[in-house]
C-alpha cells in the first residue's frame, strides 16, 4: 500500500496548490456579489453593445462609452484612462453574444468559459498522468495572475487555450489551421504572442507563418473596413489617453526606467529571443516558449494579470525531460507569480529575462543537470 500512495512532495504541493486555488475561488464570488460592473468584462461588453447599436467604427468613442456605463451601479460606470477599451476590435465582435445578457450574468458566464477554455488546454498539452497532472492544474489556477483574470474577466485564459490549440496542431502537422488559430491569438492580445510567428519563421517553420499572414490580412482587413476612417481616428486618441496611466506598463521593464531604459531592455530581449529561436530551431517547444516570452518581455503595455500565459509553455516544457536549473526556474517563477499580488513586480521581470537565456541553453543544460531519476519516476507513476 505504501508503493502505491504519491510522494511526501507531490501531495504537499497539490494540497497546498488546491488551498490557494480555492481561496482564490472564494475571493471570486465575494468580488462577484459585491462589484460584478467593475471589471474589464464590463468594457469588453460595452463596445460590442455600442458596435451592434452605433456601428463598429464607435467601440473606441469614450463619450459612447461613457453613456453606456453611466446605467451601472458605481464603481462600475467609470470610464478613464485605466478603465476603457483599447482591446482589437476582434475582441468587441466576441462579446456579441453576451450583449443580451445583463453584464453580472455575461461576467459570469465569461467566468465558467474561461475556466472551461483553461481546462481544455490542460488537457490538450499538459504532461503526466494522476495527481501530478492534477497538481499542475492546481498551480496554474493557484498562481496570482491566473487568479487575477478571473477576477477581472480578462482574456488570458482564451489566449492560453489558442495557444494550446495552435501548439497542438503544431504537433500534428496541421500548419494551416495552426496559422489560423494563432492569428486569432494575436488579435486578441497581441502582446502576448506577437513574436511567436516571427519566432516559427526564424527556427524554419514557415507553412504555419504563411497561414498565420493570410488569416491576419483578413482579420485585419475585416477590422480596418469595419472602424473606417472615424473609428481609427477614435483608436489612436483612446490609446492616446489610455497610455497616460503607468499602470498599463506595470509588468514591463519601465520598471528600470522609463523611455530609452526600457525600450533599450525590451528590444534586447525580444532579439534575444529570436535569435535563440533560430539557434534552438530543432526544438519547438523551446520555440514556442521562446515565441511567447519574447513577446511579454518587448511588451510596452502589460498588466500583472498577463503572467499567466506563462503556464502555457511551462505544461509544454514539461512534456520533455527538463534539466534541474529549468525546473528549478519554474518553480522561482510561481514564487515570482505570486509576489505580484503583493505589488512586488521586479522578481517577475528579472525571471522573465532570465528564462529567456534559460530556455536557449537548455539542450545543454539538460546534458549536464538532470533532474534525479526517484523524483522524475514518481512524477511519471502518480
Amino acid at each position: 500500500m505504501g508503493r502505491k500512495l504519491p510522494p511526501l512532495w507531490l501531495s504537499v504541493s497539490a494540497l497546498t496548490a488546491g488551498i490557494t486555488a480555492a481561496f482564490g475561488v472564494a475571493r471570486w464570488i465575494n468580488h462577484f456579489a459585491t462589484d460584478p460592473y467593475e471589471e474589464d468584462f464590463r468594457l469588453y461588453y460595452v463596445a460590442a453593445k455600442i458596435g451592434l447599436n452605433y456601428g463598429w467604427s464607435h467601440i473606441y468613442d469614450l463619450d459612447l462609452e461613457r453613456r453606456l456605463s453611466s446605467v451601472f451601479p458605481a464603481p462600475g460606470n467609470v470610464i478613464d484612462s485605466m478603465h476603457n477599451y483599447v482591446t482589437p476590435e476582434p475582441m468587441a465582435w466576441l462579446l456579441v453574444p453576451f450583449t443580451p445578457l445583463s453584464v453580472p450574468v455575461g461576467f459570469l458566464l465569461w467566468t465558467v468559459l474561461s475556466l472551461l477554455l483553461l481546462i481544455g488546454a490542460w488537457l490538450l498539452v499538459c504532461p503526466g498522468k494522476g495527481l501530478a497532472r492534477i497538481t499542475l492544474l492546481l498551480i496554474a489556477l493557484a498562481i496570482w495572475p491566473m487568479h487575477y483574470t478571473f477576477w477581472l474577466g480578462q482574456t488570458a485564459a482564451l489566449s492560453i487555450a489558442l495557444l494550446a490549440l495552435t501548439w497542438w496542431l503544431l504537433e500534428r502537422e496541421h500548419w494551416s489551421l495552426a496559422g489560423v488559430a494563432l492569428s486569432v491569438a494575436v488579435f486578441l492580445k497581441p502582446q502576448l504572442v506577437l513574436l511567436l510567428p516571427i519566432a516559427l519563421l526564424v527556427s524554419g517553420r514557415w507553412r504555419p507563418v504563411v497561414a498565420f499572414a493570410v488569416s491576419s490580412a483578413v482579420l485585419g482587413g475585416a477590422s480596418l473596413a469595419l472602424m473606417g476612417a472615424h473609428g481609427i481616428a477614435s483608436y489612436q486618441s483612446s490609446v492616446a489617453y489610455t497610455s497616460t496611466n503607468l499602470i498599463h506598463s506595470v509588468m514591463t521593464y519601465a520598471w528600470f526606467g522609463r523611455g530609452s531604459v526600457a525600450t533599450t531592455i525590451e528590444l534586447t530581449l525580444g532579439a534575444v529571443a529570436l535569435a535563440l529561436a533560430w539557434f534552438r530551431r530543432d526544438r519547438m517547444d523551446i520555440v514556442f516558449a521562446l515565441g511567447i516570452v519574447g513577446s511579454t518581455a518587448s511588451a510596452s503595455y502589460l498588466h500583472e494579470y498577463d503572467p499567466a500565459v506563462f503556464v502555457l509553455p511551462a505544461w509544454i516544457l514539461l512534456r520533455a525531460r527538463l534539466s534541474l536549473p529549468q525546473g528549478l526556474w519554474l518553480l522561482l517563477g510561481v514564487l515570482a507569480a505570486q509576489l505580484i499580488a503583493i505589488a512586488i513586480f521586479r522578481p517577475m521581470l528579472v525571471w522573465e529575462a532570465g528564462w529567456i537565456l534559460l530556455l536557449g541553453a537548455e539542450p545543454w543544460l539538460l546534458r549536464n543537470f538532470q533532474f534525479a531519476a526517484p523524483f522524475r519516476r514518481a512524477a511519471e507513476a502518480h
